[in-house]
């Protein structure tokens, strides 16, 4: 199963970061306040509460979010909640700031936020790249924020202005892009499947199940849409998930087979060089 981190305190012992929140509910904080402590790489997982990131400068790294892979990122605005699957091989510098929080706390103002800030949900577009004037606006009220941290009511209010903002933003930029084809509705549907579903369920039949199709029929029209067959989604994205394992984690190949659920590690072992023709120990050691 996916990991589910259930509060905020619970995320920065997952990822090793030494920090404790501000309150229960909510975090503020910059990106250079995440080092030296924060994992190099952070598996598949998802959150119980909402994220807005600001990357001002992502300096390498990867950000996994829901089978999107997103890099060399600058000057964007990220929008996270509990349905997005997420994981992160972090950077060597990266600017910008974070917020968790809690829906709760926005209450009663706002009672369901994901239908007030669409930009949360995982059919739109979650990752928005600011001009300077939008980015000059924003990074000013993270600032107000991260300064105001410790006034909960005012940070409430706040933070109330970072999305409103955004949403402003958003829908200047949603009407560039309009009209999304029942075909990619269709084809976001089965990625968001196979990103909460890929460590625990490999066959092609599951997910096409889950979308009241044949498993045949589905791997023709993923593959018209996309290039590749749903079973190749599938296996990519697991092995993904190896790769970035043995790359930025220092566990060895058994403790990443069972983490992948693989019932014996030579059976990763034969899954891993089908795909790569090499063994998961050489590729650690050749990279």
């Amino acid at each position: 199963m996916i990991k589910k981190i259930s509060t905020i305190k619970e995320l920065y012992h997952f990822i090793g970061l030494k920090r404790t929140p501000i309150h229960e509910g909510f975090d503020v904080l910059t990106h250079e306040d995440t080092y030296p402590d924060t994992s190099k790489m952070v598996p598949a997982h998802r959150r119980d509460f909402f994220s807005v990131i600001f990357l001002e400068n992502q300096q390498e790294g990867e950000m996994h979010i829901d089978q999107n892979m997103h890099a060399n990122l600058n000057d964007v605005l990220f929008f996270q909640s509990p349905q997005h699957i997420f994981s992160f091989v972090r950077g060597e510098a990266m600017k910008g700031f974070l917020i968790f929080f809690k829906p709760e706390i926005l209450l009663p103002h706002i009672s369901n936020l994901s239908s007030q800030y669409t930009f949360f949900s995982t059919l739109q577009q979650n990752l928005l790249h600011l001009n300077k004037e939008e980015k000059e606006e924003v990074v000013l009220l993270f600032n107000m924020i991260l300064k105001e941290k410790r006034n909960k009511d005012l940070c409430k209010y706040l933070l109330l202005s970072l999305l409103e903002k955004s949403k402003t933003i958003f829908e200047k930029y949603q009407t560039r892009s309009q009209g999304l084809s029942s075909e990619k509705l269709f084809v976001e549907r089965f990625k968001h499947l196979v990103e909460n579903h890929f460590i625990e369920q490999r066959s092609v039949a599951f997910y096409a199940e889950q979308l009241n199709l044949t498993a045949n029929y589905l791997n023709d029209r993923i593959k018209a849409h996309t290039g590749s067959n749903a079973k190749e989604h599938i296996s990519n994205r697991v092995l993904l998930e190896a790769k970035n394992m043995l790359l930025y984690t220092d566990m060895d190949i058994a403790e990443i087979s069972h983490v992948l659920q693989f019932s014996q590690p030579s059976y990763f072992g034969r899954f891993f060089k089908k795909y790569t023709q090499t063994t998961p120990k050489s590729f650690r050691l050749n990279q």
